[in-house]
């Protein structure tokens, strides 16, 4: 016959073990409970900021079509502007206001033997004529020479030099930018018309012939 010692079994607390189990559990809710707020979270933080990706690349394309309309404006008006001085530069050569042969003539008239004009560019704004001239000269005090001579002649003024270097022979280059006023030619006034008061002299009469006498006339 077979005995059983039952008090060689170990002996659980029954009551601990349910506890603990609770326990577990409970943590394991708190655990499940909280990953789901932080997958909420989440879901709702990527959703906001894919709408502000969104209204982001709306804003850039907004930019983006604003810069081109501006583009296109200040293109327009900068063709108007140039359009502009076209017309005034026509207007001022149909009125032969400036005249090269006036202009180099005043050049000649005050460059110094050390300076040369190598190149002429006249411009036209809306207060008058601007020049911008390159000079190559030895010397400073050949340029302010020429620059005060310029002055001189009461057709250039606001004589300034821009932009200076050395060429490779050692002189110096300056661009210069002045204010060129042309002198005014006196236009030759047409003969005044006579007026309907004035007295013409009267033509003189032709002499008279003295009387043929006939052949046996006494």
């Amino acid at each position: 016959m077979l005995r059983t010692n039952l008090s060689a079994r170990p002996f659980y607390n029954e009551r601990l073990a349910g506890f603990v189990i609770g326990i577990v559990g409970i943590v394991a809710i708190a655990v499940v409970v909280v990953s789901v707020q932080q997958i909420v979270s989440l879901s709702s933080e990527r959703t906001r900021l894919r709408d502000q990706i969104a209204r982001d690349e709306a804003a850039t394309s907004r930019a983006d079509r604003d810069a081109i309309e501006l583009q296109k404006q200040i293109n327009s008006k900068t063709l108007k502007g140039l359009a502009l001085s076209t017309v005034e530069a026509n207007k001022l050569i149909d009125e032969r206001t400036f005249s090269w042969t006036v202009f180099f003539g005043l050049i000649e008239k005050t460059l110094p033997n050390d300076v040369r004009v190598v190149s002429v560019a006249p411009n036209v704004d809306k207060t008058g004529v601007i020049v911008l001239m390159t000079v190559v000269s030895k010397r400073t005090e050949d340029l302010a020479k020429f620059i005060e001579g310029l002055q001189g002649t009461g057709a250039f003024y606001d004589v300034l030099p821009r932009q200076e270097d050395a060429t490779d022979d050692g002189n110096r280059r300056t661009s210069l930018e002045a204010r060129y006023l042309p002198p005014k030619t006196e236009a030759v006034a047409p003969p005044a018309a006579p007026t309907p008061d004035t007295k013409q002299p009267k033509p003189a009469a032709p002499p008279i012939a003295p009387p043929i006498k006939k052949d046996g006339g006494k």
